[in-house]
């Protein structure tokens, strides 16, 4: 429990966002203030069964922590678009499009309401400039991150699976 709720009072959507980027690695261990200066900048989004919150080839700004409901990853493969993936409540997705602009490869499907706290990119890349010592913070998590799901993929797929092979080596960007 958080000081809010012990004395009866329900968190604020502020506390609440504070509390959110202390689950997400890339935000986990950045300074408090700028923690605050995020939470503070981050909206809350409700999106209906079957809305997108981005498509394939868009330029979106956005990365979702996802509050409630559950979401598919859609991939279009020979003109169909099929759900190759499923997401759930704490789930973080799109960090690197905060970094940077880059089309999406897929597209994310609500399959259920739902409701994300969203994070934009000029607002981020406001707080790195607030905060100059974030931007490396955040690489490195990212690049951590990285790493790990490599390591997964070597471990789980790459050993036995000749296809798998060939799409390691993405640590060595």
């Amino acid at each position: 429990m958080n000081s809010y709720t012990d004395r009866g009072h329900p968190p604020s959507e502020y506390q609440e966002n504070l509390e959110i980027l202390l689950q997400i690695p890339v935000f986990s261990g950045l300074p408090m203030e700028a923690q605050k200066v995020l939470a503070y900048l981050c909206t809350r989004e409700v999106f209906k069964p079957g809305e997108f919150l981005f498509t394939e080839g868009d330029t979106d700004e956005h990365a979702y922590f996802i509050l409630e409901g559950k979401a598919g990853l859609m991939l279009t493969v020979d003109g169909t678009s099929e759900q190759v993936r499923e997401y759930g409540e704490s789930t973080f997705l799109g960090g690197l499009s905060l970094l940077c602009p880059a089309k999406r490869l897929y597209s994310l499907k609500a399959l259920t309401r739902m409701r994300c706290v969203i994070f934009a990119r000029d607002k981020f890349q406001r707080t790195l400039e607030q905060f100059p010592d974030l931007a490396r913070m955040v690489i490195q998590e990212i690049c951590t991150l990285i790493h790990q799901w490599e390591s997964s993929l070597i471990v789980e797929h790459a050993r036995h699976c000749p296809d798998c092979r060939g799409n390691v080596g993405v640590s060595l960007i």
